[in-house]
């Protein structure tokens, strides 16, 4: 599920792209904000279906050596931990059509030979308790150390989206959440409530729809800095969070500062944290007070 500030990165990215295809018209950007936003439950699922495809290698490796001439013991006894992890086996497979799975068990593989070196793994092989905490521990450090920062994975989802990999932390946060609830991995949703999906279509509707009064806000705010200077990038980001100060109620204005201070540091340039903080100060202290 995501969290607001994530909804918030979304319909920026989204506004973005429109803002450099000005022809895509507002239903068109409007179902761009909803695969932007559904796109993350396919992202979860691959996550998820990573830790299936690395059970299902360590149960390959068992048979092949099961059948070679002269097996040794280690090969007629082999430790089975790992591929009865339950909580991994409770998980079913949501294959999605469009992705390459071949390509990415190749991945997933090599990605197992390292986590067989691991301490943690060979301490939980070795472990004769046969637990949820148990098995909870291994999945957690396999996706914090070998599958959310791997850049073989990373380059994998870069070509299906390009959001992807700033989505994966959510996907990691979201997942650690569920097992630490014993919740049911395979099932996820976009919003936790029906409150957050209000707010991302209020937010991206009323960005579009008030767009020529946000930016003669904006004009008012900068009448000494040459406008065609401002980064499209901060000059979104500033229209997104007057709309939400504006018509979406109940968000304290210091949230929402802070919101999109945060996400002119991750997606505009370098100083784009003190020229949105200034506008968006001057805001509210020259507009919002004199009404």
């Amino acid at each position: 599920m995501l969290p607001r500030r994530q909804i918030r990165i979304k319909v920026f990215q989204t506004l973005y792209s429109y803002a450099q295809n000005s022809e895509e018209s507002v239903e068109k950007i409007k179902q761009e904000l909803k695969h932007n936003l559904t796109s993350y439950i396919v992202l979860y699922h691959i996550v998820i279906d990573s830790l299936i495809l690395m059970q299902e290698i360590a149960s390959e490796e068992i048979k092949i050596k099961l059948k070679k001439l002269a097996p040794s013991t280690e090969d007629l006894n082999p430790n089975k931990k790992f591929i009865k992890n339950k909580i991994i086996l409770k998980i079913r497979s949501k294959k999605n059509k469009e992705i390459d799975y071949s390509k990415l068990k190749r991945i997933i593989k090599k990605t197992f030979i390292e986590v067989k070196k691991s301490k943690h793994y060979i301490k939980y092989i070795n472990n004769s308790i046969d637990s949820y905490e148990v098995d909870k521990k291994i999945i957690t450090h396999i996706l914090k150390k070998y599958l959310i920062p791997n850049e073989q994975v990373h380059d994998f989802l870069e070509e299906y989206s390009i959001y992807w990999n700033d989505d994966l932390i959510i996907v990691f946060n979201s997942i650690i959440e569920k097992l630490n609830n014993e919740d049911n991995l395979r099932i996820n949703q976009v919003f936790r409530n029906n409150e957050d999906q209000s707010f991302a279509n209020n937010l991206i509707n009323n960005t579009l729809k008030n767009d020529n009064k946000l930016q003669s806000i904006i004009y008012k705010l900068v009448e000494n800095w040459d406008i065609d200077r401002i980064a499209l990038s901060d000059l979104i980001v500033i229209k997104m969070a007057i709309a939400e100060h504006l018509y979406i109620q109940n968000i304290p204005y210091k949230v929402t500062l802070d919101e999109y201070i945060e996400i002119s540091k991750q997606y505009s340039t370098p100083k784009s944290k003190e020229f949105v903080n200034g506008i968006l100060d001057v805001f509210i202290k020259d507009i919002l007070h004199k009404k």
